[in-house]
């Protein structure tokens, strides 16, 4: 019997865990790069752990090594899987010495996931393709001050390469500008090193009209494991990360993410999302993500395993056979939903109208992206992670109070 192909998974949040889960099922072994105290580390699932403590010279010493590692005790090639924009870039920028021990999406070799990752050149990649998107212009923090760009509030603002800076943004997206005089005030909480901005008009309705789909697309350009869902809520609430996703059906959103995928001749793992403009009915695409995203486990759990379909592609296994999606298969991040919950319970004039939760349906059966009986070690660590940072701020506050 044939040994199947290590992998490592670089990050270990909630995202990673499930790739490290969805690996290490096939009977794989796993090694996951952690940074910090990610709750991830704590999975049985991994046959062991890197530490990356943000030194790119150390970490792919260390991937080198357990390549080394694998050789000498005849593995075969290793599959490399990033679930983070870092780790990303890091792939890339090493993309060549990492092609000698490992296989990776090719996207991250061809230049193609450095252009959907970094704003301006994207939206240019979706008009190209002739996807519909948010108007869109570039500035600058001390243009955004002397002369503001003039599409009709309100705006999101990003950063061009918002991975970059995504430290220092406490989850957020972006920042929201309701009119010129809050733009005065949001101005000077944008950092001086931001770079380029992009002032993005905000599609109006709630999180709830944002679709979903993933799918990974294999070297001759085959769509495998498509999955289409819709988020319902998300933390930060607005324009943070998904809090709360159902799996439904979608044939305008798959429809589109062909469309741009095939345009652009990307190969690999992708998802998208889109929000429907409500004064012209159109379905505009807000992102493209070149790695797993957090909601990702919902598709495995839905009958669609985008990830295993991902590692078997590049472990040169053949393709699963893609059974019917699962529709209704509720995925919430517990914590992390219940503050965005009880958030437009309290904030009646937040930017967005409250989601509307049956916008799909009922929910057939609720799934978590970190909880599993049979794997409780993540969970105990999200609630210990969890718990420092409520400290951690609590703190700051009492003592800015003092102050």
């Amino acid at each position: 019997m044939s040994v199947p192909a290590p992998a490592i998974v670089l990050g270990l949040s909630p995202t990673g865990l499930h790739v490290v889960r969805a690996i290490a099922a096939t009977g794989a072994e796993v090694i996951g790069v952690a940074e910090g105290l990610q709750a991830g580390r704590a999975s049985r699932a991994l046959a062991g752990i890197i530490d990356d403590t943000g030194d790119d010279a150390a970490l792919l010493d260390n991937l080198l090594a357990q390549a080394a590692a694998w050789r000498s005790r005849a593995m075969p090639r290793a599959v490399l899987i990033p679930s983070s924009d870092r780790h990303v870039e890091f792939i890339a920028a090493h993309s060549g010495r990492l092609a000698e021990h490992f296989a990776f999406q090719p996207s991250y070799s061809d230049g193609l996931a450095l252009k959907i990752m970094a704003k301006d050149s994207f939206a240019e990649l979706c008009r190209d393709a002739g996807i519909a998107a948010p108007q869109t212009v570039e500035a600058t923090r001390e243009s955004l001050g002397e002369a503001p760009p003039t599409l009709p509030f309100p705006w999101m603002i990003k950063p061009a390469e918002i991975h970059r800076i995504k430290g220092e943004m406490s989850g957020q997206k972006g920042w929201t500008v309701r009119d010129r005089a809050e733009l005065d005030r949001i101005v000077g909480q944008i950092p001086d090193h931001a770079g380029t901005l992009l002032v993005q008009e905000i599609v109006p309705g709630p999180e709830s009209e944002i679709a979903l789909a993933c799918c990974y697309v294999d070297d001759d350009g085959s769509f495998r494991q498509m999955f289409t869902a819709r988020k319902l809520r998300q933390f930060p609430p607005g324009f943070g990360s998904a809090s709360l996703v159902q799996s439904c059906p979608d044939d305008e959103a798959e429809r589109l993410t062909r469309k741009l995928l095939s345009h652009i001749g990307y190969r690999g793992i992708a998802a998208a999302e889109f929000k429907r403009d409500p004064a012209s009915g159109i379905l505009k695409i807000i992102e493209v993500n070149v790695r797993p995203s957090l909601w990702f486990s919902v598709s495995q759990e839905a009958g669609r395993p985008v990830v295993e379909e991902a590692y078997r592609a590049m472990a040169g296994l053949p393709p699963l056979k893609q059974a019917p999606q699962q529709n209704g298969v509720r995925w919430r991040y517990g914590l992390k939903d219940m503050y965005s919950a009880a958030f437009y319970k309290a904030k009646s004039d937040f930017i967005l109208p409250a989601p509307a939760l049956d916008a799909v349906g009922p929910a057939r059966r609720t799934v978590s992206p970190v909880f599993d009986a049979a794997d409780m070690g993540p969970s105990l660590a999200e609630a210990r992670n969890f718990l420092q940072k409520a400290t951690s701020r609590a703190f700051r506050r009492g003592s800015k109070d003092a102050a």
